[in-house]
């Protein structure tokens, strides 16, 4: 009786270790992949310095489509941005601006409480200002690398953070009075959906 109890565990035990043992195999063979670099089918013609240093530069043909097929599965898939997900918080963030008048009651509204949102507003200007010296002033205009921002300004990066996470946490109590239990729903939508409308440019 207390082995047929026992078996269920058993198994359970079992599944788990080998859920385990499968996710830890799948890690090991993604950073395999990644060293190999099976994806660099791009001809030497096309490159400005082919890269020697990396094995798939030493594959032949049979044997990239036999590491194709044994490792293809692990390879990480970069989706368009114009995916659903992106899209829906698009729309998303659209209807809770238009529904909620949003810019009526962050500007007319008498509950909001204004110290409050004033220095969360501020703090948000801070770090959009701080971003678009990134996107467009070092990566647009003057063509620098994105690894070579922390460099070049490395206390900007944090003061951009520290300002947003700030900034987000006045303007909610700034209009806490207004949507109560709803203003971080509504703060993050809206968020989201301007990070996509970013993404989304050409």
């Amino acid at each position: 009786m207390a082995s047929a109890q026992n078996e269920p565990l058993l198994i359970s035990s079992e599944e788990a270790m080998e859920n385990i043992r499968r996710r830890v195999q799948h890690k090991i063979a993604g950073k395999y992949l990644e060293v190999l670099d099976p994806d660099a089918l791009v001809p030497d013609s096309e490159k400005e310095v082919p890269d020697h240093s990396k094995l798939s530069t030493h594959f032949d043909e049979e044997t990239r489509q036999e590491f194709e097929e044994r490792f293809g599965k692990y390879r990480k898939k970069t989706g368009s941005k114009y995916n659903l997900q992106n899209v829906l918080w698009f729309i998303g963030a659209i209807a809770i601006f238009y529904y909620t008048d949003f810019y009526i009651a962050c500007r007319y509204d008498p509950r909001v409480s204004r110290n409050w949102f004033n220095i969360g507003a501020i703090l948000i200007v801070i770090n959009v200002c701080i971003a678009m010296f990134f996107i467009v002033w070092l990566s647009a205009i003057k063509k620098i690398d994105v690894d070579d921002w922390e460099k070049l300004y490395p206390t900007l990066i944090p003061i951009a953070t520290g300002a947003f996470i700030m900034g987000g946490m006045c303007v909610t109590v700034g209009l806490w009075p207004v949507w109560s239990f709803f203003t971080p729903l509504i703060l993050f939508t809206l968020f989201m959906g301007f990070v996509v409308f970013i993404a989304m440019i050409p």
